[in-house]
């Protein structure tokens, strides 16, 4: 992968307003994904990754969340993808609102954000001393779609990017928090946002945010036509962590994770899908746009990766054996060394 200088598009949304207003745009380069050793002046906080929610796919399931994670840096913590459960997946993990500083979107399919808005909208909903985010909360994602252009719904926006997504998600809500306002006790929700769009040329890597306790890259992937679509990576003093988001077998991905410590991976079952005689375009889409387990392994060793956990599981109700067996044996064909295994919800992995 060859380094491009490559601009980010920051959008603010306006505290108070309904509408999204164009921000300065500011050259970015672009980085190598491997950072330098970070700020260590928290000690016993560490780098903690937690798994929110591991299902694939919209379809609810009872045994598993939608797809969500959370990365803690010291006292910071960082939210990937909001899927179904995520703002009660975050507080049964123990995590603290006002600790939020930034959520990253891979992509724009509803089973990454539903939740997404339930952040801002519940917590401003009332005042201190109630809990609420201990300040601004910055957002990234992509912008809009350089794929779908038409659609039965909004025809003439038919695939907005995230900041257009916020706006609209807040304006659903109007009643519910002209209510609160009108009361007394509720704030605006975009007032406690700051949203950016990401825009990256495929074959790039770029730096999306850089603190003294972690540097935060992004590659996009290739995901059918959801388009564009980000894998991320944090590194920290700890160590480093790679989410996939939704994607086929990606080299851009693959030298993002490089040498990483963590790489939590996407991972569909083709056959059970074909077994179940779904939909031919679902199977296509499965067969297509998403990274059938039997390949992780291979993946994992192409990135020289420590360790693999699956997430985003489809079929989301497969049992947990069949899963961990299936991800033995991706290992074993690609002779992976490293440990190649099965997510869970409120999964707990330190870096450190």
């Amino acid at each position: 992968m060859t380094p491009r200088t490559t601009p980010l598009s920051r959008r603010g949304l306006l505290a108070g307003g309904a509408a999204a207003t164009a921000l300065a745009v500011t050259p970015q380069a672009a980085a190598a994904p491997r950072a330098e050793p970070r700020d260590k002046s928290r000690p016993g906080k560490g780098t903690v990754v937690h798994l929110l929610g591991t299902a694939g796919g919209p379809p609810p399931y009872g045994e598993r969340m939608g797809i969500a994670s959370a990365v803690t840096v010291g006292t910071d913590t960082y939210l990937v993808d909001c899927g179904r459960g995520a703002v009660t997946q975050y507080l049964r993990a123990g995590l603290s609102m006002p600790a939020l500083k930034g959520i990253f979107l891979t992509h724009l399919h509803a089973d990454h954000i539903v939740d997404y808005f339930d952040f801002p909208l519940l917590c401003a909903g009332v005042m201190p001393p109630q809990p609420g985010f201990g300040g601004t909360v910055r957002v990234w994602g992509p912008g809009p779609s350089d794929t779908v252009t038409s659609g039965p719904v909004t025809p003439g926006q038919p695939a907005p990017g995230i900041a257009e997504t916020t706006r609209r998600a807040n304006a659903t809500f109007a009643a519910s928090t002209n209510a609160f306002v009108a009361g007394g006790f509720g704030i605006d929700p975009v007032s406690v946002l700051d949203v950016t769009e990401l825009s990256a040329r495929p074959g790039t890597v770029v730096t999306v945010l850089e603190t003294a306790t972690v540097k935060v890259t992004a590659t996009r992937v290739p995901h059918g036509n959801m388009s564009p679509s980000y894998a991320y990576r944090f590194d920290t003093a700890d160590g480093s962590v790679v989410f996939s988001g939704d994607t086929s077998r990606s080299d851009d991905l693959i030298a993002l994770a490089r040498g990483c410590d963590l790489l939590v991976h996407e991972a569909v079952d083709v056959a059970w899908f074909e077994g179940q005689g779904m939909p031919a375009p679902l199977v296509d889409h499965m067969r297509e746009v998403h990274t059938d387990v039997a390949e992780v392994g291979a993946i994992a060793a192409a990135a020289e990766a420590r360790r693999v956990v699956l997430s985003h599981l489809a079929p989301a109700q497969f049992p947990d054996r069949e899963w961990a067996a299936a991800a033995r044996a991706s290992a074993r064909a690609a002779g992976y060394p490293g440990r190649l295994t099965l997510g869970h919800d409120l999964m707990r992995i330190p870096l450190s």
